[in-house]
């Protein structure tokens, strides 16, 4: 974790739980410090009463919209971000919700140099993950499925694409490949705190090694 990274946190109330805020808190401490929380909701419909608890408790400011209109909530949130982007003490925009309508807005956020993270459920359309630097998918997977055969498949055509003549490839790199093909291929969405952690898990689909002594530089190859 960077202390000295800033986050702007953005919770679009209507369309998430509230059952993910200690969840998503306790994960964006891995990226820096949360100095700016918003949530939006018509505070005023009894729907939204379960998440006032948590909005005291993690000291959140409420935001309410100016209409009742369906769609006044994203369009507050739309312009509070595109506001944050031009606050230079902002390092990353974080934005909890898995509508679409927010697809733009992440590409915005992201084509102004701002690293963006999407955190949604798994109803998030892959449009919406891929707008995002990164996107976490809620609730966060404590355990990786002891056989994932989809995920043996993307493992073995990133190998694939990236080896480029050699048999083995760096793990890190086809994290970063993986991660630039689309953002919500990460780890953590499959239960796993690296990808080495799920090469390891699947070693009968795969090869191990290391580039160094101190095992600090893994490598990878499809099993023969």
């Amino acid at each position: 974790m960077n202390s000295k990274t800033n986050i702007a946190l953005f919770f679009d109330c209507e369309n998430i739980s509230v059952s993910y805020i200690d969840d998503i808190y306790n994960e964006l401490a891995n990226y820096g410090t949360v100095i700016i929380s918003k949530a939006y909701a018509n505070w005023n419909n009894n729907r939204n009463k379960n998440w006032k608890e948590k909005l005291q408790e993690y000291a959140i400011e409420q935001v309410q919209p100016n209409t009742s209109d369906k769609n006044s909530s994203d369009i507050k949130i739309t312009i509070d971000v595109m506001k944050t982007i031009c606050n230079k003490q902002i390092d990353i925009i974080c934005l909890i919700s898995s509508d679409s309508d927010f697809t733009s807005l992440a590409m915005e956020v992201k084509a102004n140099a701002l690293e963006v993270i999407g955190m949604g459920e798994n109803k998030a359309p892959n449009s919406l993950r891929k707008a995002f630097s990164t996107f976490i998918e809620l609730p966060l997977k404590k355990e990786p499925l002891t056989q994932n055969d989809k995920l043996v498949n993307i493992l073995e055509g990133a190998i694939k694409n990236i080896k480029d003549g050699n048999e083995y490839v760096l793990v890190s790199s086809l994290g970063t490949y993986l991660k630039n093909k689309d953002a919500s291929l990460i780890a953590k969405n499959y239960g796993f705190r690296t990808w080495g952690d799920a090469f390891k898990k699947y070693d009968s689909h795969f090869k191990i090694d290391y580039r160094d002594k101190k095992k600090s530089t893994m490598i990878v190859a499809i099993s023969s």
